[in-house]
């Protein structure tokens, strides 16, 4: 697969993924997992669809996000792998507190490691570190 088309494919999972974690259609982000990739979140690793889904259900039900993706670029593509590396600016809101006012939650450095599943591209490992403040 040509540089551009892995470049798009790749970029489109790790959008895909965030819009459903936004809209809280977590069957649709964990299905963007590998059988077993892996995402260490809030001081766990997630392994696979199942681990990535128990841990959205868990989320609370009155808290909203939105996840702002910048910079997006492929950092390394060989056969059916490929590494992209973006910004992601969180926040969040519950109307419980600060009268759901939009917060900043972080601004982290990502990179997202993808492989081919036929056609389709999955999530292989997640792995950020916070970018502001600094860790």
């Amino acid at each position: 697969m040509q540089t551009e088309h892995v470049k798009a494919a790749c970029e489109a999972v790790v959008l895909a993924f965030f819009h459903a974690l936004d809209t809280r259609r977590h069957p649709s982000a964990a299905a963007l997992t590998a059988p077993d990739g892996t995402w260490p979140r809030q001081g766990r690793l997630l392994t696979g669809p199942a681990e990535v889904l128990a841990a959205l259900e868990a989320r609370p039900p009155q808290r909203t996000t939105c996840h702002v993706i910048t910079n997006l670029r492929l950092l390394e593509h060989r056969g059916s792998q490929a590494t992209v590396g973006y910004f992601l600016t969180a926040y969040d809101s519950d109307p419980q507190a600060q009268d759901g006012t939009p917060r900043l939650v972080a601004i982290r450095d990502c990179q997202d490691r993808l492989v081919a599943s036929g056609q389709d591209w999955r999530l292989a490992e997640k792995r950020s570190r916070r970018h502001l403040p600094p860790e």
